[in-house]
Formats: structure tokens, C-alpha cells, sequence
């Protein structure tokens, strides 16, 4: 009987950590159009659970996340593609939440390259 309801507890840890993964890491947080966010990095972040840059815009200092770490890789941007003073076109999609300056970017543009983080997501 203890050894049914651990395997209970356990499988519904299971559940509840894949949910909160995938709240965290799907898209439901932001919104479906498109934007495109121009200014210059700040910080660049390589590591889990995602990459991520510090940007400064005209309208203050936003967020952007990229891909996973593997996923951001394979679009060949890597902690030396970009450094801090930068300038940076990010095309993503900004939080749904009103004043959260955040962006989950399908593309970047650094140093004259482009980075297609997200390709199949991306709309011209």
C-alpha cells in the first residue's frame, strides 16, 4: 500500500514538473504577431534553460530569449557571435503581459549576420 501511493506521488511530481516545463518554455506567454526590437546588448547569456540577451532600447531594457541551448547553437550563434555594446535587431514575439519587456526571438541580426533561432516560426 506505502509503495502505491509513493508511485502516486511520484508519477504526479512527474505531471506537474512536465507542465511547468512546458509553461515555461512554450509560447502561451506571448503574443501571436510578431515584433521587431532594435537597440544594443547589454549582457549575453549562454546556458540553461535557455540563452538569453540584455538589450537596451529606446523604450528602456528588454529581455530576449532565445532558443535552448543546443537549438540556439545549431542557428550558429554561440557566446561569441555578440558581446555587450552590440547593436542588435531581434524579430520575435513580446510577453502578452502589459509592461513586461520581454521578447522570444525567432531571429536575430548581430555584427551583420543573422540567426535563425526558430525558422519554421518565422513570418515575413
Amino acid at each position: 500500500m506505502i509503495m502505491g501511493r509513493r508511485a502516486t506521488l511520484g508519477m504526479a511530481g512527474t505531471v506537474f514538473g512536465a507542465s511547468a516545463a512546458t509553461a515555461h518554455h512554450g509560447w502561451s506567454w506571448a503574443e501571436g504577431e510578431q515584433t521587431e526590437l532594435r537597440g544594443t546588448i547589454r549582457e549575453v547569456y549562454i546556458g540553461q534553460p535557455h540563452p538569453t540577451l540584455r538589450v537596451d532600447a529606446a523604450d528602456g531594457q528588454w529581455l530576449v530569449e532565445l532558443g535552448n541551448p543546443r537549438q540556439t547553437q545549431r542557428a550558429g550563434f554561440t557566446a561569441a557571435s555578440a558581446a555587450a555594446g552590440d547593436a542588435v535587431v531581434a524579430l520575435g514575439n513580446r510577453s502578452r503581459e502589459q509592461g513586461e519587456k520581454r521578447l522570444k526571438a525567432v531571429r536575430l541580426t548581430v555584427r551583420g549576420r543573422t540567426y535563425d533561432i526558430y525558422p519554421e516560426r518565422i513570418r515575413s
